[in-house]
């Protein structure tokens, strides 16, 4: 926080757990570096809820997380939702009726897998994992288009943005903000700029 403060740049810190009660446990952590944002990662695949589904699975589950962290933590609270249901838009009411500011849209795909058909094993020691990058971003832009007709809270549109092009797609189907994965990790920093520029280029 202290090196981005200079730059008026917000740090969002982004938390998961097994449980509601391991999430505040996180949260109340984490809230001792005054982020400007703490982000639930309701929707990581190996977090699951106590009924054996990951949170963003289940609307009243990812409820109870939300309004349960909502309890200990009164700064913005952003919740990032997964592309693995039919009810996604049905989760983000659920979450941004329990308190959330905010929403990120979102996590993998999946799970998939890669085989090293040289080495006939696959890639990932975890066998499987999820899908990101290029292939993830329709969709994300289908299911930040529906969110945000659904929901007045702002969200942050994620998945597969790789050029200014990708994050104009993002903002025109209605996201507030772009998030940068897979571009950073492939090139580096360089990416922000990069995609930056694009977009202020098709904004002409």
């Amino acid at each position: 926080r202290q090196a981005l403060e200079p730059l008026g740049v917000p740090l969002i810190a982004s938390v998961f757990g097994h449980s509601p009660n391991e999430f505040c446990q996180a949260v109340r952590l984490v809230a001792q570096a005054e982020p400007d944002f703490i982000e639930l990662n309701i929707s990581c695949p190996n977090v699951e809820s106590e009924f054996g589904r990951p949170f963003a699975l289940d609307p009243e589950a990812a409820a109870r997380v939300t309004e349960a962290v909502r309890g200990v933590y009164s700064r913005r609270l952003l919740v990032k939702l997964s592309p693995n249901t039919p009810d996604i838009v049905d989760v983000a009411r659920a979450v941004a009726a329990a308190g959330a500011d905010g929403l990120t849209a979102v996590n993998t795909l999946g799970p998939g897998m890669i085989i090293d058909v040289r080495a006939r094993r696959p890639v990932l020691a975890n066998l499987v994992g999820g899908i990101s990058g290029a292939a993830l971003r329709p969709v994300a832009v289908r299911c930040v288009y529906e969110i945000t007709r659904a929901v007045s809270i702002p969200v942050i549109g994620t998945g597969g943005v790789l050029s200014g092009e990708d994050a104009m797609e993002m903002i025109m189907a209605g996201a507030t903000a772009v998030g940068i994965g897979s571009a950073l990790h492939i090139e580096g920093e360089g990416a922000f700029a990069r995609i930056l520029a694009e977009l202020k280029e098709l904004m002409q």
